[in-house]
């Protein structure tokens, strides 16, 4: 493989791999994005599993780790680019924060257990676990003092949506949670997501469990949003931002 050939097909590789992963937002790949160093790697990379001795037993794993790689930077190349990644999850004014289309993984509800009567339940979990839910949403730890003073369970008032609601008090603080479970249904056109309200500002990015939660406030309230399958999860409370982190944190554990 010439030098040429071998720049064009480097080259090609972080192309397609970022139009895999982000659609057609990236057009082309500006020059600047990606280091000498990490150009040099990837042509490395690629030169190793086209060489005959390894064509058949490492080429794929090569190309596999090159774009490995390639995805651990696509932030830089994508601020590179200047796109905001984070749009891709949600959108949001100064006012509202909503999640972007295609953050969910509707359901059917025939994989579900959605009793006939509305149960009683003693916490948030149960009445997950109740109607066959088993996706990480719910947090084990709250700040201390914060106990459980209502919990709603709706599955009539949208046909589409079901909603666990709950409301935890500690004197004047509350904090809310409410997970919408969205139902697969014919001839659904788009995503019906909630606006959640937020203070001015660009909301702010906190990994955990393998899921990017979006930090912002309401009011001086903390507030996560979030979506993890076919649930948009939504806390808003009088906690601090560390506190919110350690809930979020609670969910995966």
């Amino acid at each position: 493989m010439t030098d040429q050939a071998l720049d064009d097909l480097a080259r090609r590789v972080m192309l397609d791999t970022a139009r895999l992963e982000y659609g057609n937002l990236l057009e082309e790949l500006p020059e600047h994005e990606f280091s000498p160093e990490f150009e040099r790697k990837m042509k490395n990379l690629i030169r190793q599993a086209d060489h005959p001795a390894r064509h058949r037993l490492l080429r794929t794993g090569q190309l596999v780790a090159a774009l490995v790689a390639l995805l651990l930077l696509l932030t830089v190349a994508t601020a590179a680019a200047g796109y905001d990644i984070w749009r891709m999850l949600a959108e949001w004014t100064a006012e509202q924060i909503t999640l972007a289309p295609g953050q969910i993984e509707y359901i059917d509800p025939d994989d579900l257990h959605i009793p006939e009567e509305p149960g009683e339940y003693t916490d948030l979990q149960e009445a997950l676990t109740a109607y066959g839910l088993n996706r990480s949403v719910v947090p084990k730890w709250l700040p201390e003092g914060f106990v459980l003073e209502e919990l709603i369970v709706d599955n009539e008032s949208n046909p589409n949506l079901i909603v666990f609601a709950s409301l935890y008090c500690r004197g004047q603080d509350t904090i809310s949670s409410q997970i919408s479970i969205h139902l697969e249904y014919d001839k659904r056109t788009h995503d019906n997501f909630g606006d959640i309200c937020k203070d001015e500002g660009d909301p702010v990015p906190y990994e955990a469990g393998g899921i990017t939660h979006l930090l912002t406030t309401n009011a001086g309230r903390s507030v996560a949003l979030w979506a993890n399958g076919p649930a948009e999860c939504f806390i808003n409370g009088a906690v601090t931002t560390e506190e919110l982190k350690q809930m979020i944190d609670s969910i995966y554990e």
